[in-house]
């Protein structure tokens, strides 16, 4: 299983000046800005305690795969929904979970326990079923589109600043992770100090917190004149030590909502 992963998706868009809204999600008006992280989950909980509890698991399960997830939206609309449902003839539960979402089939998952199990589940239970639950549904998301799928903007010249301030190999990773999502969105990439039409530039903030690390990166995109077009804000929380690890996935999933917050900002020049 890869390295921990507090969901990470797309947070504000601010074309010119403005205060910048908030894991990795947008809380600007326009609905059409809202972007969607390609394997982020929504997890909608059966009725009841328990059920709460399992979904809970579910999703601290599914951050340890490196899946952001959330027991409610975070700002844009999740790709994936995993919804639950509890059925009980008195002598068992039937617990059902579905995978969906839009334009493919669903996928169902079902576990039954005796009823007097669920009923007086213990936190271990719950961390084994949920750790079941999410393995099963692990390959259904892998097949989950790598990069972001974004309408092509009118061809400029973008270069990305060189990145500072990142843990880890972070610089590095953010930086490919960066370029490989910019590939076919009507942007060409220059690099080194070539002439560019505009520059995307990275403010890095990582700040400790109980329990974790509160990173926040904010995208700015200029003109060679110094003229900002607008920001892209992206905050998220991560295990402590997490960010000091290779990367690896963490980087696509990352630059997938960059990606969409940098496109935003020159469509909405563009208008």
């Amino acid at each position: 299983m890869r390295g921990r992963l507090a969901g990470l998706i797309l947070a504000g868009i601010l074309t010119a000046c403005g205060d910048l809204p908030q894991p990795f999600r947008h809380e600007g008006n326009n609905e059409a800005l809202r972007p969607q992280a390609a394997r982020a989950v929504v997890v909608v909980p059966p009725d009841g305690s328990e059920g709460a509890a399992l979904a809970k698991a579910m999703v601290r399960r599914l951050l340890d795969a490196e899946i952001p997830a959330s027991t409610r939206p975070v700002g844009g609309d999740a790709a994936w929904t995993l919804a639950g449902r509890c059925e009980s003839n008195g002598t068992n539960v039937l617990v059902r979970w579905r995978l969906s979402r839009a334009e493919a089939s669903p996928f169902e998952v079902t576990r039954t326990l005796p009823a007097s199990a669920w009923t007086a589940a213990s936190p271990a239970l719950m961390e084994g079923l949920a750790s079941d639950l999410v393995l099963a549904v692990l390959p259904a998301l892998a097949e989950a589109p790598p990069l972001v799928s974004s309408p092509p903007v009118v061809s400029r010249t973008l270069r990305l600043a060189p990145l500072t301030g990142l843990p880890g190999d972070g610089n590095r990773a953010l930086a490919e992770a960066m370029r490989r999502q910019l590939k076919g969105t009507g942007l060409v990439l220059v690099e080194g100090d070539g002439p560019a039409d505009l520059e995307a530039r990275l403010q890095v903030a990582l700040v400790p917190q109980s329990g974790g690390d509160a990173l926040t990166l904010v995208w700015r995109v200029v003109t060679p004149a110094g003229h900002e077009l607008g920001q892209a804000t992206q905050r998220g929380a991560v295990p402590h030590g997490r960010l000091d690890q290779a990367w690896g996935s963490l980087a696509d999933d990352i630059a997938a909502g960059s990606t969409e917050g940098l496109l935003a900002i020159l469509r909405g020049a563009k208008r």
